[in-house]
């Protein structure tokens, strides 16, 4: 299996908004700036998977939309627009059999950079439109009380993922939820027991591993982690998807032919072929 990208140009953007860096001028008013998520199409060559035709993958869909001056978060509003963009572009398509693939950080306060909260609507969001919904949290998510949690993870087409593998009809997604950082904050792991759970996935080599934070790249030079591409160049070939950090190349190729996906704030859409 080979993830391909057909083009570097995305075949469409969606507005959103955002709040600049600093978050306010000199005034002391709030500065909103308009963004623009890309959208690419690619494909998965020399698959053996069944009952999918199409996966869409996206990270850090950290924005808002604003309807009728009110905010909706970027993710609770993208699907429509794929949703719309299937029926243009793909027309025929069951969207029983598109797949998503998400990578973390799904929410954005309207009003200042940052924040945590819940995105338990963005996944709904996207499993209402397609046919279901994989992922992993971010450390910038939240998915309310624990009883709600647990309530969240067994609906229906909901495949929330950390330290584990999951068949999703004929296909195999590990994750790994949160970054390395201070267990006493939300998604954050310890280092040692962050990159042991790393390991074991790279070993189990479903079809997929989603990340929130991925490795970091030497030429080209990319930001990540340095100890999680450390841990990627000793194992087998796998295909990783990630976010956290920004990269202008979206996908790279290891020399030991792992492939890493970046969709940091933007969304990909793979069609599976044979």
């Amino acid at each position: 299996m080979k993830i391909e990208l057909n083009d570097l140009d995305p075949i469409e953007r969606f507005s959103y908004k955002v709040v600049a860096q600093g978050g306010r001028d000199a005034s002391g008013n709030r500065v909103i700036k308009d963004e623009d998520l890309p959208i690419y199409l690619g494909s998965v060559r020399n698959s053996t998977i069944e009952g999918i035709e199409y996966l869409i993958i996206a990270s850090d869909l950290q924005g808002n939309v604003f309807e009728e001056n009110k905010p909706r978060l970027l993710g609770e509003v993208l699907p429509d627009f794929l949703q719309l963009l299937f029926e243009i572009e793909f027309e025929g398509v069951d969207r029983e059999r598109v797949g998503v693939l998400l990578c973390g950080d799904l929410y954005a306060r309207p009003d200042k950079r940052g924040g945590l909260g819940d995105v338990k609507n963005v996944w709904r969001a996207f499993n209402d439109k397609f046919g279901f919904v994989a992922g992993v949290a971010g450390n910038h998510d939240d998915f309310g009380e624990p009883e709600a949690f647990k309530s969240f993870v067994r609906e229906e087409g909901i495949y929330y993922l950390h330290n584990h593998v999951r068949k999703v009809k004929a296909l195999k997604i590990g994750g790994l939820s949160g970054i390395i950082g201070r267990p006493d904050k939300p998604f954050r792991n310890d280092e040692s027991e962050h990159l042991k759970e790393l390991k074991k996935l790279l070993l189990a080599q479903p079809d997929f591993i989603l990340l929130h934070e991925g490795p970091n790249n030497v030429n080209p030079e990319l930001p990540g982690n340095h100890k999680i591409r450390a841990v990627m160049e000793r194992s087998k070939r796998n295909v990783v998807c990630c976010g956290h950090n920004y990269w202008d190349s979206p996908l790279i190729e290891m020399e030991n032919g792992t492939q890493i996906v970046n969709v940091d704030s933007r969304c990909i859409i793979l069609k599976i072929e044979k």
